[in-house]
C-alpha cells in the first residue's frame, strides 16, 4: 500500500532545520528557530549546550536509564533568576556550613565545577545554604525551583523556599520525597549519570520576608527528622541551581553572575500545497506536554492563517487533547479527546473527511463527527495553530500527514489503528 506522507523524524537534524523523509523534497522541512543557547539532555543521558537556532534532539532519563526514543523539545522562553548557577557565590546565606567550588564530574559528563556544602563539625540543626539573590518575584507566584545533588555523608536534604512551607524533603539513599510541605504545588527526583540527582520544586511563593526576594536553596540532615546535636562530618555536592516563574521545571539555563533567558522557540513552515492533502487525509502526532498549564498548544496543517486548518494541540483543559476542523473561517469539527495523562506521550490521529471525521488515540477509535466541510488551500505545516500564535510546546517523537485520495475506508481504518498502537 503506498501511502503518501510527512514525516518528521526526531533523529535528522542540522542547520536550522528539522528534516522529514519525504521524498526528494526540502519543501517538507521544518523551519526552526530560537536566538538563544540551550541545554539538552544527549543520548548518554549528560547536559550539552546547543548553539543559537539549533533544534534540540533531547532524551528523557527514566528510573536512572536513558530512553532509547529521543524528541524534539520546544519549550517557551524562561530566565533563570539564580545568577551563579554552577558557583559557591550565590549562597549568600548559611547557618553552620562550609561551602567552596571544586573541581568535579558534573552532569556535564566531565570535570568541572561544582559546590561543595560540609556541615561544621559537632554543630546542631539547622545545617543550610541558601541564597538571598534568587530575583524578585510576586506573593502567590507560582515558582519553580530545580538544582543537581549528590550525596557526599548527609541523606536527606530539604530543598526549595525556606519560609512559608515551600519546600519538599528528599532522600538521597533510597531516591524518594518524603514530604512536600503545605505550599509545594508538585515536586520530583530524577536520577541522573554520575549518582547526581535532579531535584525540583514547584511552589507558592508567600514573600514571608516581605521584600519579594526568593530566599531559597538546601537543608542538609544526617537524620529523616532534620532535629539533632553533634553533627557528623560531610554533606552534599549541589549543582546548575535554577530559579524561574513558572508551574513546572524547564531545560537547564546555566547563569556566571547575571540572570540569563532561554528565548522561545517556533517550528513550522513545513510542506507545501503540492504535497500536503487537500481533500481528506490524516494528521497524526506522537506527544506530550511539558505540564498540565491549561494553555492552548496547537500543532496545525493550514493555509497559512485560522481560516482553514487541521488542529490536535493541548487546551485549557486538564488532560484534554482538541482536535478541530476550520474551514472558511468557521469550526466545522471539534472533537476533544480526554487523555489519561497528556505528561505522558500520547499517540493521536485526526482523520479528517466531507462528513467524515474520527479521533484515534493510543490504538482505539475515541471520537466521530459525521457531519462538516473540509478546510481548502493547505500548504503549511506548523507546531502553531496556522498564524504563528499558541506556539505547540512540548516534545515531539513523530509528526506526519497521510494523504488517504486513493485509499478504501478499511485501508484507512487499518493505518489508523496501526500508527497510534
Amino acid at each position: 500500500m503506498d501511502i503518501p506522507s510527512l514525516f518528521m523524524i526526531p533523529s535528522a537534524v542540522s542547520s536550522g532545520k528539522v528534516h522529514s523523509v519525504f521524498p526528494n523534497s526540502t519543501d517538507a522541512d521544518f523551519d526552526f528557530a530560537r536566538s538563544s543557547t540551550a541545554s539538552r539532555v544527549n543520548s548518554d543521558g549528560l547536559i550539552e549546550t546547543v548553539a543559537s537556532g539549533q533544534a534540540r534532539l533531547n532524551y528523557e532519563i527514566e528510573a536512572g536509564l536513558v530512553n532509547t526514543k529521543c524528541s524534539l523539545l520546544l519549550e517557551p522562553q524562561r530566565t533563570n533568576t539564580a545568577q551563579y548557577s554552577e558557583d559557591v557565590a550565590v549562597y549568600d546565606y548559611n547557618d553552620s556550613t562550609i561551602r567552596e567550588n571544586v573541581q568535579i564530574i558534573t552532569p556535564y559528563g566531565y570535570k568541572s565545577q561544582a559546590v561543595k556544602i560540609d556541615a561544621e563539625f559537632g554543630v546542631s540543626s539547622p545545617i543550610r545554604a541558601a541564597s538571598f539573590s534568587l530575583g524578585s518575584y510576586s506573593t502567590n507566584d507560582v515558582v519553580t525551583l530545580s538544582g543537581f545533588v549528590k550525596y557526599n555523608g548527609y541523606r536527606y536534604v530539604q530543598f526549595g523556599g525556606y519560609f512559608g512551607s515551600e519546600s519538599a524533603i528528599f532522600d538521597l539513599i533510597d531516591g524518594v520525597i518524603t514530604q512536600n510541605l503545605s505550599n509545594v504545588i508538585s515536586s520530583s527526583m530524577v536520577k541522573f549519570p554520575n549518582d547526581w540527582y535532579k531535584l525540583t520544586v514547584t511552589y507558592t511563593f508567600q514573600n514571608t520576608i516581605g521584600n519579594g526576594y526568593l530566599y531559597a536553596g538546601w537543608v542538609i540532615s544526617p537524620e529523616s527528622d532534620f532535629s539533632f546535636t553533634n553533627a557528623p562530618s560531610g554533606g552534599i555536592y549541589v549543582w546548575g541551581l535554577q530559579a524561574e516563574l513558572g508551574s513546572y521545571a524547564t531545560s537547564y539555563i546555566p547563569t556566571n553572575g547575571s540572570t540569563q533567558t532561554r528565548s522561545g522557540e517556533t517550528c513550522n513552515g513545513a510542506g507545501t500545497s503540492s504535497i500536503l492533502p487537500s481533500e481528506e487525509g490524516i494528521l497524526y502526532a506522537e506527544v506530550a506536554a511539558l505540564a498540565n498549564d491549561t494553555t492552548a498548544r496547537r500543532l496545525s496543517i493550514s493555509d497559512g492563517t485560522t481560516n482553514n486548518g487541521v488542529e490536535i494541540g493541548f487546551t485549557n483543559v486538564t488532560n484534554e487533547i482538541k482536535n478541530r476542523i476550520k474551514s472558511g473561517g468557521s469550526t466545522t469539527a471539534n472533537l476533544n479527546y480526554t487523555a489519561t495523562n497528556v505528561l505522558n506521550y500520547n499517540k493521536i490521529a485526526f482523520k479528517f473527511k466531507v462528513n467524515d471525521f474520527a479521533v484515534f488515540a493510543n490504538g482505539q477509535e475515541v471520537l466521530t463527527d459525521t457531519s462538516g466541510a473540509v478546510p481548502t488551500g493547505l500548504s503549511e505545516l506548523a507546531f502553531d495553530r496556522g498564524d504563528g500564535t499558541q506556539n505547540f510546546y512540548g516534545k515531539i517523537r513523530d509528526i506526519r500527514v497521510y494523504n488517504t485520495k486513493e485509499m478504501t475506508d478499511s485501508e484507512v481504518d487499518i493505518l489508523l489503528t496501526k500508527i497510534t498502537s
